[in-house]
């Protein structure tokens, strides 16, 4: 996104058990989507981003059809043009220094750098997501940081990679080579960039596709990290089950707590049992064996 480009946000509250529902029609209308989770009201907001002005007549009368269809209250959508910003400088701005574990995740503008002993990892913010910022993705961290503790790695695969830094924190941590795949070509740039300011660029590969696609089939690894979304998960999972070695982790997130049960079903129909679970700000990491 350019600095002077206008936005539009369309966005939704709704009760827990309705986001399921409503994502993908939604989805269709945006670019980008995230959510806010109120965890004491059982409700989440879902925040659309569009480059496109939103007819507000169509979205509603979306909604209206899907809600009929649901059987359930039309949700109230807003539908706003965002003022002007320079969003470089505002991403910046929102953008300090993070301590997560041994990892010091910073951007260009930081001066500070981190205490000996510490793996930095310098990402800025662009047009990818994953930038440790949010809950996942520390959670994400966190997980392979305790599972390098007793488990020697030897092939590990990163799906949805982003912006590069889960596949960039495995690489400094473990200095061994690792795939990264992602279905948008520009994360794939802002992937490899990433690995080039970090100095891993050699132990790093990146290809475009989406799920698994990327990956040869005869392929198989002994660590798979997906940070995408419940949905997503939970349809590549005989994928994960496929390319996952015996006695192989899988480390997954993008969910909120109650997709949990969603979410692990079809993994555990793989073989897959649950080892360990992380919860930050409402959000879920899971960390999943496969049985030998």
């Amino acid at each position: 996104m350019t600095d002077d480009q206008i936005l539009w946000r369309i966005a939704l509250e709704l009760p827990n058990a309705q986001v399921d529902m409503f994502e993908p029609v939604v989805e269709d209308l945006v670019e980008s989507l995230m959510w806010t989770v109120d965890e004491p009201r059982g409700l989440q907001r879902m925040e659309g981003f569009t480059t496109v002005e939103p007819d507000s007549v169509h979205i509603h009368a979306i909604l209206d059809t899907a809600a009929q269809s649901f059987g359930v209250d039309t949700p109230k959508a807003e539908i706003e043009e965002l003022a002007p910003r320079d969003w470089v400088a505002e991403n910046l701005k929102d953008f300090p220094p993070i301590d997560a574990g041994r990892f010091f995740i910073y951007a260009s503008h930081i001066d500070e750098r981190p205490l000996p002993g510490r793996i930095p990892i310098r990402i800025d913010p662009g047009a990818a997501f994953g930038t440790g910022t949010h809950a996942t993705t520390a959670g994400c961290l966190e997980a392979l940081e305790d599972l390098g503790k007793r488990v020697h790695f030897v092939k590990p695969l990163d799906v949805g990679t982003g912006s590069g830094i889960l596949a960039i924190a495995m690489a400094k941590m473990w200095k061994l080579n690792v795939l990264g795949t992602d279905i948008d070509p520009v994360a794939i740039e802002v992937a490899d960039q990433n690995a080039r300011l970090n100095g891993v660029q050699d132990l790093l590969e990146f290809r475009t596709g989406p799920g698994f696609e990327a990956v040869a089939r005869t392929n198989r690894y002994d660590l798979i990290v997906a940070n995408i979304l419940a949905r997503p998960l939970t349809t590549i999972a005989s994928d994960f089950g496929r390319a996952l070695l015996p006695g192989g982790y899988a480390v997954l997130s993008g969910l909120i707590e109650r997709d949990e049960r969603f979410v692990l079903s079809p993994y555990m129909n793989q073989g897959m049992v649950l080892e360990r679970r992380y919860v930050r700000d409402g959000w879920l990491t899971l960390v999943l064996k496969k049985r030998r």
